[in-house]
């Protein structure tokens, strides 16, 4: 036997072994580190959102601000939905320096049943409101009996006092609709390429400079709309500034401005908020009676006119 060959044999086939389990090693550690450098990653941006889904954030916004002014329900057909309704009984046009709109109150009242409320206040609004689709349904004011709704801009909300809603139904005691008042934006959109993101947005509440989300927080929705934080511009114009709306524990909300990260909770710009919302109620009793009541109450108007609805 040439024990010299097998000898060289055998180095040969220990040497592809060793190369075979290094090369096997080799990939294991680099799978593992891949693997933990991902786990980490997700941890990380689990953390940094406070356990809000990345896929959930809304996109990113583009628009500085809104210029916003009423709209003259006068002129052009705006009006020509509750002019040509056989079942509007009286119209108010609103035109003052700080608003301008439109109440009308109802002949017959509009039921709106408890099982099918959506479906009904969406046809009502098809039949009776100019640009009905431009409007958000917002909450329903139990005590007062009235519903709010807010106008949109590319499919978000622009807010306002709650009693300032832009679209307000007027219920009676019956739930049934006996007038309504409305008032609508004309939009000049101003687009900026310096917004932030919204994972900046809720990293801002994180900063500890402003103190809010603690480590066991959770970030619950987060999504975007339009506020009113500045004086009109002149007369009938009003800037709309575009916030993230970051709501915590399923509780809290918070807005933080998509250009300057400035941060503020949600009551105290609703409280604050700049404009001042001088909307007529439409003149509609809460026992769904007639017109000839609510003039006999109010009295004749002076000069020949008719008084204004409201006041």
């Amino acid at each position: 036997m040439d024990w010299a060959r097998t000898k060289t044999i055998f180095i040969i086939v220990f040497l592809l072994l060793n190369t075979f389990l290094l090369s096997s090693y080799l990939e294991q550690q680099t799978n593992y580190q891949q693997s933990s450098a991902s786990q980490t990653s997700g941890e990380e941006s689990e953390q940094r959102l406070y356990g809000y889904e990345e896929e959930e954030l809304p996109e990113r916004i583009e628009q500085l601000h809104l210029e916003a002014s009423y709209m003259d329900f006068e002129s052009g057909n705006r009006s020509q939905k509750v002019e040509g309704n056989s079942n509007i009984n009286d119209i108010t046009y609103i035109s003052n320096e700080r608003l301008i709109g439109m109440s009308a109150t109802l002949e017959e009242p509009v039921e709106i049943s408890e099982d099918n409320r959506n479906e009904d206040l969406a046809a009502f609004l098809n039949n009776y409101v100019w640009r009905a689709e431009d409007y958000e349904q917002g909450q329903m004011d139990e005590e007062l009996n009235r519903q709010y709704y807010y106008q949109t801009f590319d499919n978000k909300q622009i807010y306002k006092p709650e009693t300032s809603a832009q679209l307000e139904l007027v219920f009676n005691d019956q739930n049934e609709i006996v007038g309504f008042r409305q008032s609508y934006f004309e939009l000049d959109a101003t687009p900026a390429d310096s917004t932030i993101p919204p994972e900046d947005a809720i990293e801002a509440l994180g900063n500890p400079s402003n103190g809010i989300l603690q480590t066991n927080d959770t970030v619950t929705d987060v999504s975007v709309g339009y506020f009113n934080q500045v004086t009109p511009q002149g007369e009938n114009v009003y800037l709309y500034t575009p916030m993230y709306i970051v709501e915590v524990n399923g509780e809290s909300r918070y807005l933080v401005n998509a250009r300057t990260q400035r941060v503020q909770s949600w009551d105290q710009v609703m409280e604050n908020n700049g404009e001042e919302d001088v909307m007529v109620e439409p003149e509609v009793p809460e026992n769904g009676t007639g017109s000839e009541e609510n003039a006999e109450e109010n009295g004749p108007a002076e000069n020949g006119e008719e008084a204004p609805a409201g006041e």
